[in-house]
């Protein structure tokens, strides 16, 4: 699919348009693994799929925390952003009832991190997904 949506530059270099690298950015961000698959790589797309729905469901059974903006604190919003890395599925829990960890639970502190990580795998992924767009990577 990336071949058909490419345009010729005067170095003779095959280079994607803006519009379909914000697409598959786009995908790649709001469901893990999807830009892959958009690139054709199927079994990238479905391991990184596997990888941030796992981690992001074990951040949630452990009680981790949602970050908010709210709070006046760097590490707060940066922890909110870091969370918000994993797309659709941090206001999609929100929306169904998910309103956060709680502080007393012996394990809420490791589900926060798996929801960070979960969230920062997938930005890395967006990355793989511009650079093998783009061309610089195989």
């Amino acid at each position: 699919m990336a071949n058909k949506v490419v345009q010729e530059t005067f170095s003779g270099h095959a280079q994607p348009k803006m519009s379909t690298l914000v697409r598959l950015c786009a995908a790649a961000w709001l469901v893990p693994g999807l830009g892959h698959l958009l690139l054709g790589r199927k079994w990238r797309g479905l391991i990184l799929f596997a990888t941030i729905v796992v981690m992001f469901l074990m951040g949630i059974a452990m009680q981790g925390e949602f970050f908010s903006t709210s709070s006046g604190s760097y590490l707060q919003t940066l922890g909110y952003f870091g969370e918000l890395g994993v797309g659709v599925a941090m206001p999609a829990a929100s929306f169904f009832g998910y309103a956060g960890g709680a502080p007393l639970f012996i394990c809420a502190d490791y589900g926060t991190a798996y929801l960070v990580a979960a969230g920062m795998l997938n930005v890395l992924a967006i990355l793989d997904v511009y650079d093998i767009a783009m061309g610089r990577k195989p």
